[in-house]
């Protein structure tokens, strides 16, 4: 069966997704140098919507029990970004290691956000409205599907739903 508005609804779904994940990395200040932000990607096949990211350490950063032991080219590249100075990156990574895998907030301001489950936050705060979205979508492909197997033996149907009339 062909869900072709089923599909297109995903896919803008996909997108809408890409930009709540984007906002909710930006509000919990993980934008250090924007890749994890950038690499964030949304991919439809077979009715499933998967999200996904270019960059390896989102784990660690929706999750810092996932993290197993501190970069420090990265935190030297981090460093850098934040035109620090490059002596900071040593002592940065030294703090890391006594926290790493815990839930982390070194600096005053990130005391008062909630640092980790960017993705899970995400989800909870828009169940419904993406149910909302592909609702409609989901029904018309399967107003389609019934219209298609009633027509095709001859009986005259009429589908109907919320703002939807089909008559074959």
């Amino acid at each position: 069966m062909e869900l072709k508005n089923t599909k297109k609804k995903l896919t803008e779904v996909g997108f809408f997704l890409k930009t709540s994940l984007q906002k909710e990395l930006k509000r919990q200040k993980h934008n250090a140098t924007g890749r994890l932000s950038r690499g964030i990607r949304n991919h439809v096949k077979d009715l499933t919507l998967s999200m996904m990211s270019s960059v390896s350490y989102w784990k660690a950063v929706n999750n810092p029990k996932a993290a197993k032991e501190p970069n420090f080219l990265a935190i030297k590249k981090w460093v850098s970004v934040k035109g620090l100075p490059a002596t900071a990156a040593v002592p940065i990574f030294r703090k890391l290691q006594d926290y790493y895998g815990k839930p982390y907030i070194i600096w005053k301001e990130g005391n008062r956000l909630d640092r980790t489950d960017f993705a899970g936050r995400v989800a909870n705060k828009h169940k419904k409205e993406i149910a909302n979205k592909l609702a409609p979508s989901i029904g018309r492909d399967v107003a389609n599907k019934i219209g298609l197997e009633f027509g095709s033996k001859g009986k005259g149907v009429i589908i109907g739903g919320k703002g939807f009339i089909k008559a074959i």
